[in-house]
């Protein structure tokens, strides 16, 4: 069931990443030059996207009188960052998740970038991007204090659609409209407010949306075409947010995996399964490539996947006049208490999940302030936030090119990318659950090995697992859920110099 997202996001965003070779070069001059000095830098990037950074990377050369030994790695990106911090030989640019920022900083490998450049050049940049990658350090508080990264990119996943399935079953869903069944066909209104259903709603559209489409193209796959087809690790969070629950409580403390708001969300995202209108949990074929192919309407969507879904769209040559592939965003779906409000009225009540990785400066670089400039031209660069935007890699990071051209400007792809801006604004974006804790073992532990009791019970499969309703399921895994966050909170207390 689970979309490999890591590779996803590496195919289609520039991440900063790890040069083995080089690395010990930092600080030093090349050779033959005893003036310039060297910084190393190495991206994981498509072939288009390395002759941008290098048209970039070479400027900032010439403006700078510095040497940039750019590279781009491979795979093992973790492994070997993990392994020349630890050898105290970290290139001067790396890479730092939002999780490892308070190891980082107690190990004293990441440099604040606040003391090393101007603060008011930050301005520019989204602020809860920023946010993420602040640390007081003395109060042990995330989101306050010092930057000690600048973003990549500020993610967002929201729903998306493909059109052209909806309109080859315009007829039947159009009777679920007449008949009370849906508020509002799936199309903006008048206004131009986007289509947001309650779950019993979105799981009565994707069960109109599951049938045989014999039109489709050979290289499709099959004919069987879903309503949708989701999986917990990925998609389950909007539909807990969506019923006004969430994973932790305000202090990050609490599991609430048994939660009245938390089971709400989740059979709401198991009503699909139950109705009919999903992908089976033994299809061996992936949501994500049932999505490519055109045989699932409604699937997550990252700002990394839009390049891929665009290139599809406008290949005329394989999908004429957008005959089975027509991409654009949408909302998830809401709580079934929202029901009587209108389409207007239930904008605001819907979440996505918003993420960032960042650009970080090692405290071991002879040049911090140029690392730190190279970091910003990186993160922050009108050049490169247009090239990566217009090449669906990301929203920019610069507030007002996304908020300004971004949503004017008809070369940008898809059509209702006001999405993306609404959720990084903070209407429809949450930030993921585990990003606030030590460690994941109290979701990744405790909550994801039984799932497939779940599907066992709804599907009405014998897959191996003992069938399990989600209230029970949520019931049994709270006190060792809860019991494993201790612990995290317990492991950290331990591990912080501070306390």
């Amino acid at each position: 069931m689970k979309r490999n997202q890591n590779k996803a996001a590496l195919a289609l965003c520039v991440c900063v990443a790890i040069a083995l070779t080089g690395c010990r070069k930092s600080g030093k001059t090349t050779a033959g030059s005893s003036a310039k000095p060297v910084l190393t830098v190495s991206v994981f990037a498509q072939e288009h996207e390395q002759v941008m950074y290098r048209e970039v990377i070479k400027r900032f050369e010439d403006d700078n009188n510095v040497t940039v030994n750019f590279q781009v790695a491979g795979d093992q990106y973790w492994p070997e960052l993990e392994a020349m911090l630890t050898a105290n030989t970290a290139p001067d640019v790396f890479y730092l998740g939002i999780p490892d920022i308070k190891r980082r900083v107690w190990a004293g490998k990441v440099a604040a970038l606040d003391e090393l450049l101007d603060t008011a050049s930050l301005g520019k940049i989204w602020t809860d991007s920023l946010d993420l990658y602040r640390y007081d350090e003395g109060t042990n508080t995330l989101g306050t204090g010092k930057i000690y990264a600048l973003p990549k990119d500020f993610s967002a996943v929201s729903m998306t659609v493909n059109r052209a399935i909806v309109e080859k079953r315009r007829t039947a869903i159009e009777s679920l409209v007449a008949g009370g069944t849906l508020p509002f066909f799936p199309e903006t209104d008048a206004k131009g407010n986007l289509p947001v259903y309650t779950f019993t709603e979105f799981a009565n559209l994707c069960k109109i949306l599951t049938f045989d489409d014999p039109s489709l193209p050979s290289t499709a796959g099959g004919i069987k075409v879903y309503g949708t087809h989701l999986w917990e690790d990925f998609c389950l969070q909007p539909f807990v947010w969506g019923a006004g629950g969430d994973y932790l409580d305000p202090t990050h403390t609490k599991a609430l995996f048994d939660s009245s708001e938390f089971i709400e969300g989740y059979e709401g995202f198991m009503k699909i399964v139950e109705l009919g209108g999903s992908g089976s949990s033994t299809d061996e074929t992936s949501g994500y490539l049932k999505f490519l192919a055109g045989r699932c309407a409604y699937f997550p969507c990252g700002t990394w996947d839009v390049g891929a879904f665009e290139s599809i769209e406008k290949d005329s040559a394989i999908n004429p006049d957008k005959s089975w592939f027509d991409f654009d965003l949408a909302p998830w779906p809401i709580s079934d208490r929202y029901r009587n409000l209108s389409i207007e009225d239930r904008q605001d009540k819907w979440f996505g999940r918003v993420d960032s990785i960042g650009y970080a400066v090692s405290t071991q670089s002879k040049n911090k302030e140029l690392a730190a400039k190279l970091a910003y031209v990186l993160s922050a660069d009108e050049v490169v936030q247009r090239f990566l935007a217009k090449q669906g890699g990301q929203v920019p990071n610069i507030v007002s090119m996304a908020e300004g051209e971004y949503l004017t400007d008809n070369s940008y792809f898809p059509e209702s990318r006001k999405v993306f801006v609404n959720m990084l604004s903070g209407q429809n974006g949450h930030r993921i659950p585990t990003t606030y804790t030590f460690n994941t073992m109290w979701y990744s532990d405790a909550f994801l090995p039984g799932l497939g009791g779940i599907w066992a019970y709804y599907e009405k499969i014998n897959n191996g697992n003992p069938p399990v309703s989600v209230a029970d399921y949520c019931k049994s895994i709270a006190a060792k859920a809860q019991s494993l966050l201790n612990e995290s909170i317990e492991d950290e207390k331990a591990l912080n110099p501070n306390l």
